[in-house]
């Protein structure tokens, strides 16, 4: 009787220490991260190498985009009427720029104070100030048009310290500076799948970028335009690793049925 009650107590430390050694050797595949899969740009020359880098189509405007619209001219009085920042006491900061900018409505025209309704819609911001000057013309003479782009956002999703909508104030951006603005890919991001989505009137275009590629610099989605998704996939041991209580519930489940029916024998 005594043999057998050691022989049950000695299988049952058996079963407890495979599966403890399972759940140790599952935990530590799971979260193990090489320090390649977290560099980008592998393969550069430390002495520099040349890349034919793709520039960004030319954005075109939308509707709903905002733009920065500022008219000078050599008539004082004029300029005064619509310098719209020397009306109160705010600061020129960018949220205050953007605050007051002009809106492209759905029907693709920006109205402007003084100017009227311009169509700038399927237009480059170039040539949106060339429609706003020849507008503005019509009221006063040799006028010095500017125009800006304040809708810049950009939404970055998955693997990164800080996803969301983000907004760009600079005329280009990369993919890297993109990641940047989000806090940077965590240790569980897939740097080897990023997808960036691209929506253009009539059709959606998908980049599938490898940040740890170096011919990335040379890729037609190096640069991020406006309303542009990106998406960081997981890696797969990131989804190994939120599988794990699962998983040690599982085969804590399993020893204490294995014990339950060598108690009955």
């Amino acid at each position: 009787m005594i043999h057998i009650t050691r022989s049950l107590t000695d299988m049952r430390l058996s079963i407890y220490s495979v599966i403890s050694c399972l759940v140790i050797v599952y935990s530590v595949l799971a979260s193990c991260t090489t320090q390649k899969d977290l560099t980008y740009l592998q393969g550069i020359d430390r002495d520099g190498e040349s890349f034919p880098l793709i520039p960004p189509g030319e954005y075109r405007i939308q509707a709903q985009d905002i733009l920065y619209v500022k008219l000078l001219s050599y008539n004082q009085e004029f300029n005064s009427l619509v310098d719209f920042s020397q009306t109160g006491t705010y600061a020129l900061g960018e949220g205050y720029l953007y605050i007051n900018g002009y809106q492209v409505n759905d029907s693709g025209y920006v109205e402007i104070p003084f100017v009227g309704y311009v169509r700038v819609r399927g237009a480059t911001v170039e040539e949106a100030k060339e429609l706003i000057t020849v507008e503005t013309r019509k009221i006063i003479k040799d006028p010095v048009v500017i125009v800006k782009l304040l809708s810049f956002k950009f939404t970055i999703l998955g693997e990164v310290r800080s996803p969301g909508i983000h907004r760009n104030y600079n005329q280009q951006l990369t993919i890297l500076e993109a990641i940047g603005m989000a806090g940077d890919i965590t240790e569980f991001g897939n740097r080897q799948e990023v997808l960036v989505i691209r929506s253009k009137p009539g059709t959606t275009l998908t980049f599938e970028l490898n940040l740890l590629d170096k011919s990335l610099l040379a890729s037609e989605g190096f640069y991020i335009l406006p309303n542009d998704v990106i998406y960081v996939r997981p890696l797969h041991s990131r989804v190994m690793r939120t599988n794990i209580p699962t998983i040690s519930f599982f085969f804590a489940s399993l020893s204490t049925l294995l014990l339950v029916i060598n108690f009955f024998k």
